[in-house]
């Protein structure tokens, strides 16, 4: 999808933390449009223009409007990759990388085109995959954000009950508040279960299997079916990989035109 920057609207809410709002002032001074605080306007924005809209609850309605209808819109979140906070894999500079979507909340589709300059430029190790058919099962939670915004209310209890259905193995629980690395949790582990959380990219990374929801990036490279949950696949990963590197983006590349010459 070409995206002309100029017909572009970019809603900045108001509870951004100081660091990310001065960011996304200044790829606003870029762009052709900005609304801060009230999202109402978001709704009546011509079809000319272009949303670009983050993991903000509020926005829920107005964004499946815009997928009912087949408005473009641009979703933007933290990176699968070399993030500053929420990861257990090495960490990014200078802010780190944030994901970039047209009409999708994460990664949609392999691109076998691409070549893997930019995930080579990560420098994250991709572990082999590791099998362990007596191993127990990881279930990391959704955060509370994350649970509203896709309206996940009791997805551990219904997640839980689901596998009860088809599993009798170990379940390890990891919340938000869990200090123990995520590579603690998969050490063993048959596979991860989890709705959209970026510890499923990670978890398929460090060589651990996945089920997740097909919203997911990681749907691409696994489960989306916990009746599967015992019967973990591992497939190759490297274009997969290129893909996720090519959807994300560093601080200069918001501003500096990188964004809108590979945005898919």
């Amino acid at each position: 999808m070409a995206v002309d920057p100029e017909a572009t609207c970019l809603y900045i809410p108001p509870e951004l933390k100081r660091f990310k709002l001065d960011l996304f002032e200044r790829i606003g001074s870029k762009l052709g449009m900005v609304i801060r605080g009230d999202p109402a306007p978001l709704a009546k924005l011509p079809a000319s223009t272009i949303p670009i809209v983050g993991c903000t609850p509020a926005l829920r309605p107005i964004i499946d409007h815009w997928l009912q209808a087949g408005r473009e819109f641009i979703y933007w979140d933290r990176g699968y990759a070399r993030r500053v906070f929420a990861t257990w894999l090495p960490r990014g500079d200078n802010g780190g990388y944030y994901r970039w979507h047209c009409r999708a909340y994460q990664l949609q589709a392999i691109r076998t085109d691409l070549p893997d300059d930019r995930w080579r430029k990560l420098k994250i190790e991709v572990k082999t995959w590791a099998k362990n058919p007596d191993g127990h099962i990881v279930v990391a939670a959704p955060t509370m954000t994350y649970s509203r915004f896709h309206a996940l209310d009791k997805w551990i209890e219904k997640t839980l009950d689901q596998l009860a259905l088809y599993t009798k193995r170990q379940i390890v629980i990891r919340c938000k508040e869990t200090k123990r690395p995520l590579q603690a949790d998969l050490a063993g582990a048959l596979c991860l279960v989890t709705h959209g959380s970026i510890a499923a990219v990670e978890s398929i990374i460090t060589g651990c299997p996945v089920v997740v929801d097909r919203s997911s990036a990681a749907a691409l490279v696994g489960h989306t079916d916990v009746s599967k949950v015992e019967k973990p696949i591992y497939p190759e990963r490297q274009a997969w990989l290129n893909s996720l590197a090519y959807s994300q983006f560093d601080e200069q590349e918001l501003t500096d035109g990188t964004l809108w010459r590979l945005i898919a």
